[in-house]
């Protein structure tokens, strides 16, 4: 129910504040009394267990694209022209789910957990952003997830060091002669 809610009102990066303002709201429902918001979209909910130990954080993206929703779906996006064509609301109704759940064994946890809810993620800017703010100058790992349509249900892939780490952007200059596509040879 989650996913669906924050399905319909997709918003566009750094525009995301009735996705922010779900989120602060429902981590402070679930009693996460340490909830920051280092920029102004996107989220940290901090986790502090009972016990000494690192910190690391779990990240997710709360951003969508620019695409039209065409399906008639009861929880299809309400925003003309924007939509969750990436799987950004389940990567965020994941992770908001992961903060339950560290919440509520809180008094096992041994160090800190930072839950990022990330602005921004289509852009390429978000992390940038969040990360200028030094909210995460402590933390040792940072855990993500990101939807792989290529894998069977079920099926979780990962692997140490860095996955999709980075959105790049390169120009290319190509000089040549000019010809008819049909002869590209020529």
């Amino acid at each position: 129910s989650d996913r669906r809610h924050l399905h319909k009102p997709p918003e566009l990066s750094f525009e995301e504040y009735q996705t922010t303002e779900f989120l602060c709201r429902e981590l402070e429902a679930a009693g996460i009394e340490d909830i920051r918001r280092p920029v102004k979209t996107g989220v940290v909910a901090v986790i502090h267990g009972v016990y000494p130990g690192k910190t690391v954080a779990i990240r997710a993206d709360i951003d969508a694209l620019p695409i039209q929703e065409k399906n008639e779906l009861e929880f299809c996006s309400v925003n003309d022209g924007v939509m969750h064509a990436c799987g950004h609301d389940f990567h965020t109704a994941a992770v908001f789910g992961a903060a339950l759940l560290l919440q509520e064994r809180k008094e096992e946890l041994q160090g800190t957990v930072k839950i990022l809810f990330q602005p921004a993620e289509e852009s390429s800017h978000g992390a940038e952003t969040v990360l200028e703010t030094g909210v995460f100058s402590d933390v040792t790992a940072i855990f993500g997830l990101h939807t792989a349509a290529y894998l069977p249900v079920g099926t979780l892939g990962i692997r140490a060091g860095s996955v999709m780490a980075a959105v790049d952007r390169f120009e290319l200059n190509i000089t040549g002669t000019g010809c008819h596509g049909g002869h590209p040879d020529e």
